[in-house]
């Protein structure tokens, strides 16, 4: 068997293939039929062979839709803006709300007559924070479940008298 007709290819040849508009087929190789049998390429056995397309006749490739940012770029699927312009948009947002921060007006501390108490012993405590250092040091000292453990203790329930 010779190789397929197709310029450049030296596959064994699978099959013989002619339009129906051409008097003599070529031989063409697996590769080279299943290329023109794909819909979704390019590729077809007219060209490669050189024979005369019918009118009206062309090969419609199914293009994939992708999805694109304003820029032109592809998105990924799911998202409304390209990587790029995730990454500008971010950056921007950040410088934002760094200057808007910097020109907000600080917290002035608390007033000498205002004693900050302690949420747990009501000592008092330090300004930003929520409990004294004591209670803070056996907080630490605790685990979450260890502390949440009372809020969630059964309680007996009341039976009605009858």
């Amino acid at each position: 068997m010779d190789g397929c007709d197709v310029n450049g290819c030296t596959n064994e040849t699978y099959m013989g293939w002619r339009p129906l508009s051409e008097p003599r087929g070529r031989q063409i190789c697996e590769y080279h039929f299943r290329r023109h049998d794909d819909p979704n390429d390019s590729f077809n056995l007219w060209d490669a062979l050189g024979f005369r397309r019918p009118v009206g006749m062309k090969k419609v490739v199914a293009k994939k839709d992708v999805p694109r940012c304003a820029c032109g770029q592809e998105r990924l699927p799911g998202r409304r803006l390209c990587t790029a312009c995730a990454k500008d948009r971010e950056r921007e947002r950040k410088r934002r709300a760094y200057h808007e921060r910097k020109s907000r007006p600080q917290k002035e501390p608390a007033a000498q007559g205002d004693i900050l108490q302690c949420k747990a012993c009501g000592a008092e405590r330090e300004a930003e924070h929520t409990y004294c250092s004591k209670c803070a040091e056996q907080r630490r000292r605790q685990s979450n479940r260890k502390r949440q453990r009372q809020h969630y203790a059964r309680r007996p329930k009341c039976v009605g008298l009858t």
